[in-house]
């Protein structure tokens, strides 16, 4: 069924194939190397280690090298193999139980490896590991102690996805972070791969704010980045992007006001859709394809 703003701009999207490594996969690949007890006490550990004298980041550095000498259990990639091609090419993406907490947005704080593939079990079973692992980074540790979140209770799933060849990406917050305004979707928007949003690169993205109930889009701000990722079709699936000089002359998002227009009211239609169809404010990541809307991940927006 098709679904249309009150404008009759499209709110429709598609979404990549998918399928989770879920929770608890991680302490059973521990358990399986005969390293639980370690992990436990490391994370015991870090739960009150000092930053001075580097003793933080001493533990920090043991848990990550424990947790990426791990490899996710032989019938977890086999079973990726039955749900995507032998050649697809994939993004092995974090989800954590403590993102987009109240306090805590943990935007960009844990990995996301793009451009593996279950085909090549060394390479994507090390994604793996780095997702996992990026769970006790020196800046996720602290993000937790600074939200009182006990660092035991946090857990990493890996969220293992379609690679997408998008000509831009966009985070979507359908309560104006800057004002609260609740009657706008407001756009961040960079082009190629969503990682430049995601890693906090320097620059700043187009910035589209999308009213829900008129639809008018404003223009809040033009990209600056100079580079873009993007992963070649044809390259090998090792875990690495290409660094492009951007050229916005050729970017319709700068120098076609109606080609903005356009997209800003789709992507405002798409974040009302999914506000009203979870029934509260959204925090939505998304990429556009050719003439396609994809949505990659939404959850709750932090307040």
């Amino acid at each position: 069924m098709a679904v249309y703003s009150d404008q009759g701009v499209p709110a429709s999207f598609s979404v990549p194939t998918g399928a989770v490594i879920p929770f608890g996969c991680m302490e059973f690949a521990l358990e399986r190397s005969k390293s639980i007890e370690n992990f436990r006490s490391l994370v015991e550990q870090i739960e009150t280690a000092k930053l001075e004298g580097g003793e933080l980041d001493r533990l920090c550095n043991e848990l990550q090298e424990l947790i990426t000498s791990l490899r996710p259990a032989k019938d977890i990639v086999e079973s990726l193999g039955k749900i995507f091609p032998g050649d697809a090419r994939l993004i092995v993406r974090s989800s954590a139980n403590v993102e987009d907490l109240a306090g805590m947005s943990a935007a960009g704080l844990y990995e996301s490896i793009p451009n593996v593939s279950p085909s090549n079990s060394t390479i994507f079973g090390h994604a793996v590991s780095r997702v996992w692992a990026s769970l006790y980074t020196r800046r996720a540790v602290l993000s937790r102690r600074a939200a009182g979140v006990p660092q035991k209770e946090a857990a990493m799933a890996v969220l293992v996805q379609e690679m997408l060849s998008p000509d831009s990406s966009f985070v979507l917050h359908t309560l104006s972070p800057s004002d609260n305004d609740q009657k706008s979707v407001e756009a961040e928007i960079a082009p190629g791969l969503g990682e430049t949003l995601a890693s906090g690169t320097r620059g700043t993205p187009w910035r589209l704010s999308s009213g829900k109930f008129d639809g008018q889009v404003r223009t809040l701000a033009f990209a600056n980045f100079s580079e873009e990722l993007v992963v070649r079709g044809t390259g090998p699936a090792d875990g690495e992007v290409i660094h492009l000089t951007v050229d916005y002359s050729k970017k319709p998002l700068t120098v076609d006001p109606v080609f903005r227009q356009q997209l800003g009211q789709r992507l405002g239609a798409v974040g009302f859709f999914l506000e009203r169809k979870f029934g509260c404010p959204q925090d939505i990541e998304g990429c556009v394809v050719g003439k396609d809307i994809y949505i990659v991940q939404t959850r709750p927006q932090p307040l």
